[in-house]
């Protein structure tokens, strides 16, 4: 019987299915080293500024220093398009208003599915008299407003808890589960929503419940042989508010060579250099 979920952060070296596997003929899976799964992304992060005078973009850059960010200026959404076009920012300040562009529709170009920044942190610049306005856009494309005149001493803070989401990628992508445990080892045929190199939302059933031990094959377009490790279940969508019955992992262990390709496909994705697999 696998142990609870508070084992998870135990060191792992466990077996799991080869990669070639062996599921179809119903075979037991010879071993297979598993590394555990590494922590929570570095620190230092990419920030694009966009649209600031030069004073706010100098208090951006002593605000962020002791957390090693690295900040990129754009005067205008121009610029910003041009500068975002094939890059992915952890995290962009916009400054509202925004020259050239009404900060509705600028948005609304961040947070398309095409958009190398779509899922990025996003924080709406703005001066005090502006600031109320500005946070009418909370939940429509914007995370955070912070006021202009006190960006140096809150923009740390503001920043932490959105880059502390793991990078996701919006990958559909077979997926084969095996459940672990006593008793009769269910098998599930899945399809991921989206695809961080920590976890993944799936489109599974419901009675996978929180705390289930999982073996999955992931299985990317570009490998010929699918990518392995285990994974527990985090948490089940809630019903009536998401439109599909699903199940969040977070990955305790992978097969040799399997966290990095999954980091790698979803760099990828949210670099610009390929589109989600539909």
């Amino acid at each position: 019987m696998r142990g609870p979920l508070a084992r998870a952060s135990a060191p792992v070296c466990r077996s799991v299915i080869p990669l070639t596997s062996t599921w179809e003929r119903g075979e037991d899976a010879a071993a297979v080293s598993l590394a555990q799964a590494t922590g929570s992304p570095a620190a230092g992060r990419e920030l694009l500024v966009v649209g600031c005078d030069g004073a706010t973009r100098d208090r951006v850059r002593a605000g962020v220093a002791a957390a090693g960010h690295r900040v990129t200026d754009a005067d205008d959404a121009a610029a910003a398009f041009r500068i975002a076009a094939g890059r992915h920012f952890d995290a962009l300040l916009v400054s509202h208003p925004l020259a050239g562009v009404p900060t509705r529709g600028f948005l609304k170009a961040v947070r398309d599915p095409d958009s190398p920044c779509h899922s990025s942190g996003l924080v709406l610049v703005a001066e005090e008299p502006a600031r109320r306005e500005a946070e009418a856009y909370l939940g429509r494309g914007a995370n955070r407003v912070i006021a202009a005149e006190r960006v140096e001493q809150a923009v740390a803070e503001v920043l932490r808890p959105l880059l502390r989401v793991p990078a996701r990628a919006a990958l559909r992508l077979p997926v084969r589960l095996q459940v672990l445990g006593g008793g009769l080892q269910r098998r599930v045929v899945c399809e991921s929503v989206n695809l961080s190199r920590h976890g993944a939302l799936l489109r599974a059933p419901h009675s996978l419940i929180e705390g289930t031990e999982l073996r999955f094959e992931l299985f990317l377009p570009e490998a010929p042989l699918p990518v392995c490790g285990e994974a527990v279940v985090v948490r089940r969508t809630a019903q009536g508010r998401e439109p599909y019955p699903g199940i969040g992992v977070q990955f305790i262990a992978f097969a040799l060579g399997a966290e990095d390709a999954i980091k790698a496909r979803v760099d990828a994705y949210r670099s610009g250099r390929l589109r989600p697999v539909n």
